[in-house]
């Protein structure tokens, strides 16, 4: 099993029930009162919560009403998947949230829980926000195909060091200016030597659920024929993406009806 001591830059420091890896530069006592602080909660799901504190973001994994210690000791590695991600795709130029520390609690070999902090993304809005201001706006066909053109090279980036994420919907891909992308939600990442044609196309429907209420297939296929994997026949490609599109747009759609929320599916 892969050390969480990334490389000789990263410090294991044990504080009660939690051991706690983060960079040697960094103060230990400011990871330890962010993570007793209250913090603004940014989201909450029976998995897991995640607080803003000051320049650190931290998700924090939930007891799971007792199965929690099961889960996170004998599927340790899906837990730790945001902490390697990040420094792997740091390693190869990607952009992502600097990892700021790995907190796992528990004792004699069993882990509780888990907490990941990041830094906080400040001035940047995901990509979906960021191109409906374009829109309103008015920005022009130009601006617009320039914006897709550095998505789709960081993303091919992201492709090519060998990382998949599990959802990229446009709402895990953060900017400031339109130019420099980073990615977030990397526990949904796993990194694999290659990625195979139902991983692409699954990223490709995603991508595309984000952008297609918005935009034309004028704009839409030229920004996806950019992502198309070798071999790939955009005449095939484009028809299977927007057949999944739909079925997935629809499976959310019933989703939410059931749960009784509203609100864009894309």
């Amino acid at each position: 099993m892969a050390t969480l001591c990334i490389d000789n830059t990263i410090k294991k420091t044990r504080k009660g029930l939690s051991t706690i890896y983060y960079p040697g530069h960094l103060a230990l006592e400011s990871i330890l009162d962010a993570l007793a602080a209250d913090g603004e909660v940014i989201k909450a799901s029976k998995k897991a919560r995640v607080r803003r504190v000051g320049d650190f973001i931290i998700k924090e994994s939930s007891f799971a009403g007792g199965g929690g210690p099961l889960k996170h000791t004998f599927q340790r590695s899906r837990y730790r998947r945001a902490w390697f991600a990040a420094h792997h795709l740091q390693k190869n130029g990607v952009l992502v949230p600097e990892p700021v520390a790995f907190v796992e609690r528990g004792g004699l070999g069993l882990i509780t829980g888990n907490a990941m902090i990041s830094g906080f993304l400040t001035g940047q809005r995901n990509v979906e926000e960021f191109l409906r201001v374009l829109i309103v706006q008015k920005a022009g066909p130009d601006t617009i195909h320039s914006f897709l053109g550095g998505l789709a090279h960081a993303i091919n980036q992201f492709s090519a060091c060998g990382a998949h994420h599990g959802d990229l919907s446009g709402k895990n891909v953060f900017t400031a200016e339109g130019r420099r992308f980073t990615f977030i939600d990397l526990d949904d990442v796993t990194l694999e030597t290659e990625i195979d044609e139902e991983k692409t196309l699954k990223n490709h429907v995603q991508l595309y659920d984000s952008f297609c209420d918005v935009l034309s297939d004028s704009i839409m296929v030229p920004f996806m024929e950019k992502l198309l994997p070798p071999g790939a026949d955009m005449r095939v490609w484009m028809p299977r993406v927007r057949s999944a599109q739909k079925t997935r747009r629809e499976a959310v759609e019933e989703r939410w009806n059931r749960e009784g929320k509203t609100g864009s599916a894309g």
